[in-house]
């Protein structure tokens, strides 16, 4: 949404009691703002990181029960109680997320599900504290300095606070390196830690914010209603919440405000215009044509109609020899800048002397079939070195065991005199190993400067607390990402698809998106796991350019390629592996004429 749009909007919001004179329709409306505070809160896990919470009622019964205890039975000030009730909800969140997100999807809903479930048996039975099934009445009403709150017109502006306060920590957190590994998380999770993103951390993260918010909700609901009981355990409200985020557009910000708004006045529209049974049944019918005609929700179906045909990606100059029309195949690789010369520096890391890949006695067992069997070689500093070999013979599984992705049965891995392994691959990450994935791994619904950006995100340091209030640091080093990030896509030569969707481009291009992602990580040692495959021959020759370039920079290379002509021409050292094991290691020229190695790709009878 533009500035001036937000604009308007405030403005509107500002004066709705103005023209909301009705006590009725303000009555909605400061309902409407608190399911937006809710919405926006369960959108953080559900749009951004892709985790759905079917127990989010909890957080938002735990702050309107901790608000309301807090006031009634030790007097404290509302504004006292309010961050209380945030605060002791994230920490249900954290708790909440600990236990649940390091096994992510299906394993994730049912603890927020069974979560919920005790808590409202907690309330219910817990009678001593919560007064159980009877609730909590006569919450005391907010004051501020000689003001009472009394009023809708004066709560409608607190919630309005409330919802304001809401929507600018979520617009904050999104537009950060916090807000990247939320998406990241949702989009390729393997790809996200193999450039160092935490999963659990950020998961977790995700889920204390989205609880904190949900508990300020239910202190603002707690006070406007002035009684709270178990009922706002009640599943109803999650459904709800769900509805209003999916139906607004998730993983927008304006969408859970929209949904919030829509279905809260339209249940109240609907009472008024007819009985229960036909208001449930005109419920259903617009769920169904909404999900139907505006399957990605209300806020991203306008943003598209706003789109003119200017702003489709334009197609690439057809590059010499390749005729252009709508028939023709996907463009080439660029010729990049590294090629020639010239090119933009990579972001690097102080790499110490002696950096070198040690790998001792790797054994990787599936069952009883040995995929590794005590595998032994080093990866000197400074150095393209190439693992080669049939198919089959190991080599993706090494490079799996050596980032973290896989758990050797046995032996060692060491790099610069630390052991990589039995670390996680987001750890591997930051020891200044990197890697890139057999088949194409990207994140196809982000444009090439947002898949480099996430790259970047062990050279930011900003964390949750100065992203929240927004420091001149902060600001500083997200302007310093950029431009890092303008320099590597410049490097690998994708200026001109910079702010295209990476799911738009050839698959050419998606490969070199992935080498700008592990890139921008600032390894000290890259791990390219067929780097050249699928591509043609001129693409080819552009990629062979690109790493003896990026070796330039300082960059040690680990290859795994199928391609002899390119890992002959890149290669400082071949590793040669069969059946697990290896069988060859030395300078290219060696290796191609070794026996063992000939046998090993043509067979007994072909190298007779």
């Amino acid at each position: 949404m533009s500035r001036l749009g937000r604009g308007l909007l405030a403005t509107a919001a500002l004066l709705a009691p103005f023209w909301l004179q009705n006590p009725y329709y303000l009555h909605v409306a400061i309902m409407a703002g608190i399911f937006a505070v809710l919405a926006m809160s369960l959108n953080l896990l559900l749009g951004y990181t892709g985790q759905l919470s079917l127990g989010h009622a909890a957080f938002f019964g735990i702050g309107a029960y901790t608000s309301a205890l807090l006031t009634l039975q030790r007097e404290w000030s509302f504004w006292l109680a309010l961050p209380a009730a945030v605060a002791l909800a994230g920490v249900a969140g954290w708790a909440i997320g600990r236990l649940a997100l390091k096994l992510r999807g299906a394993y994730f809903v049912l603890v927020t599900i069974s979560f919920a479930g005790v808590v409202s048996l907690v309330s219910v039975n817990w009678m001593e504290l919560t007064n159980g099934p009877l609730g909590l009445p006569g919450i005391p009403v907010p004051t501020l300095g000689p003001w009472s709150l009394r009023s809708k017109t004066a709560y409608y502006y607190l919630v309005l606070a409330g919802a304001a306060l809401s929507w600018l920590v979520c617009r904050r957190l999104v537009h950060s390196r916090i807000g990247r590994a939320f998406v990241a998380l949702r989009e390729n999770e393997p790809l996200a830690e193999s450039v160092g993103v935490d999963g659990t951390r950020y998961l977790v993260i995700a889920a204390v914010v989205s609880a904190g918010m949900a508990g300020m909700a239910g202190s603002l609901y707690a006070h406007y209603t002035k009684f709270v009981s178990p009922e706002v355990f009640l599943f109803t409200y999650t459904v709800t919440m769900v509805i209003m985020v999916i139906a607004g557009g998730k993983g927008t910000l304006a969408g859970p405000v929209v949904g919030a708004v829509l279905f809260t006045a339209l249940p109240e529209a609907l009472r008024e215009a007819t009985s229960w049974q036909w208001q449930m049944l005109a419920y259903g019918v617009i769920l169904l044509l909404l999900v139907f005609f505006l399957p990605s929700g209300i806020v991203p179906a306008l943003s598209a109609r706003r789109r003119t045909p200017t702003e489709t990606p334009a197609p690439l100059p057809a590059a010499k020899g390749h005729a252009v029309g709508a028939a023709s195949s996907p463009p080439p690789i660029a010729p990049t800048r590294a090629a020639g010369g010239g090119h933009a520096a990579l972001p690097k890391r102080p790499a110490p002397a002696g950096a070198r890949l040690q790998v001792r006695d790797l054994t990787v067992r599936f069952g009883g079939v040995a995929a590794l069997g005590g595998v032994s070689f080093d990866v000197e500093p400074g150095t393209i070195t190439s693992l080669i070999g049939p198919n089959g013979a190991g080599k993706t599984t090494a490079f799996n065991a050596i980032t973290g992705y896989l758990t050797p049965t046995g032996g060692d891995v060491v790099f610069a005199d630390g052991r990589l392994s039995g670390l996680r691959p987001c750890d591997v990450a930051r020891r200044g190993v990197v890697r890139t994935f057999q088949k194409t791994s990207v994140f196809p619904a982000l444009t090439v400067t947002d898949n480099v950006m996430i790259g970047l995100h062990l050279q930011g340091r900003a964390g949750l607390a100065g992203t929240i209030a927004r420091r001149r640091r902060v600001q500083d080093e997200e302007a310093g990402l950029a431009a890092q990030a303008v320099d590597i896509i410049e490097f690998v030569g994708l200026t001109s698809r910079r702010d295209e969707v990476a799911s738009a481009l050839s698959y050419g291009e998606l490969r070199l998106v992935e080498l700008a992602v592990a890139l921008a990580a600032a390894p000290r040692l890259l791990l390219l796991d067929e780097p050249a495959a699928g591509l043609t021959t001129a693409e080819k020759t552009a990629v062979s350019a690109l790493i003896r370039a990026i070796r330039e920079q300082g960059v040690t290379i680990f290859l795994v390629e199928h391609d002899m002509r390119l890992v002959m021409d890149v290669s400082d050292t071949v590793i040669v592996l069969n059946h697990g094991r290896v069988i060859a290691r030395g300078a290219p020229a060696a290796v191609q004429a070794d026996p063992e190695v000939i046998r090993a790709y043509l067979g007994g009878a072909g190298a007779a």
